[in-house]
């Protein structure tokens, strides 16, 4: 794979402040901006131009991730009116460049359409928008510019356009088990880990745990995701984890270290030495 760079520029000079990412041949800027720091964007040069954004937040109830896709023609002022339209999110990814309305509504219903297909966020986008004709020329600029949005989002962590199965390392499955669980998983690109259903889970919990794990493992109960069977609760669908070691404790009821504790299916390796061995 070639090697790309991005320049990260924090006007501010605050590690939580808004940050400009640029890379080199791109014509694009994108604008990270914390919703507690959209005051500042009104200063930024080239901030009022044809753009397409994007909002990110979470369910409160289930820390599922959110996320609305929109264009605007002036986005600073369609920014601010969603800091009091839409409360979900507390953070916006603009893109901006040498755009015109025409291509950022195109960029809106590739982008919509994709996150729509793929599944890894809740949108909040109620249609997907029309697909607009632009030249033969003007597509291919316009897919060379998504190319890079859809870099710059999951360099940062929002894999939205692709789904699970696409997002999957080529690692194999790997297994957790103990005396009362029993559970299967799949290591994702972003290190992530997706617990297959039908894994088995332990209903106990040692008195030490809690945190993230035991707030996910309610969530996933009332939810429906994880249901009792018997002496165990059963996976009922496949259930996707920030890292190995969240996905390790909330099957086995305890702090865990998930990647000593998962292992290959097929060599009994553990995760990290699998992950050491192909790097």
């Amino acid at each position: 794979m070639t090697a790309k760079a991005l320049q990260t520029i924090i006007p501010s000079g605050k590690p939580n402040g808004i940050k400009l990412i640029s890379s080199p041949g791109w014509d694009g800027k994108c604008y990270i901006v914390p919703r507690q720091k959209l005051g500042e964007l009104g200063t930024e040069l080239g901030v009022n131009k044809p753009g397409l954004y994007f909002l990110f937040g979470k369910d409160g109830s289930t820390s599922e991730q959110l996320a609305y896709i929109g264009e605007s023609e002036n986005f600073l002022s369609r920014i601010t009116s969603h800091s009091t339209s839409k409360d979900f999110w507390d953070e916006a990814i603009i893109f901006t460049g040498e755009l015109n309305k025409a291509h950022v509504k195109y960029l809106e219903y590739k982008a919509v359409l994709l996150a729509k297909g793929s599944g890894r966020v809740q949108l909040q986008n109620s249609i997907t928008p029309p697909e607009n004709t632009l030249s033969d020329y003007d597509k291919v600029s316009v897919l060379h510019f998504f190319e890079n949005i859809e870099f710059i989002l999951a360099t940062f962590g929002y894999n939205i356009f692709k789904s699970i199965d696409q997002s999957l390392s080529h690692l194999g499955t790997y297994t957790l088990k103990g005396k009362d669980f029993d559970a299967t998983a799949r290591l994702l690109e972003n290190g992530g880990m997706v617990v297959l259903a039908g894994s088995l889970a332990s209903v106990s919990e040692t008195n030490s745990f809690g945190g993230w794990a035991k707030s996910a493992r309610q969530t996933f109960l009332n939810n429906g995701d994880i249901a009792l069977d018997g002496d165990n609760y059963r996976v009922t669908k496949d259930l996707t984890f920030s890292s190995p070691s969240g996905a390790a404790a909330t099957i086995a009821g305890r702090s865990i270290n998930g990647w000593t504790a998962w292992r290959n299916s097929s060599t009994g390796v553990t995760l990290d030495e699998g992950v050491r061995k192909t790097s």
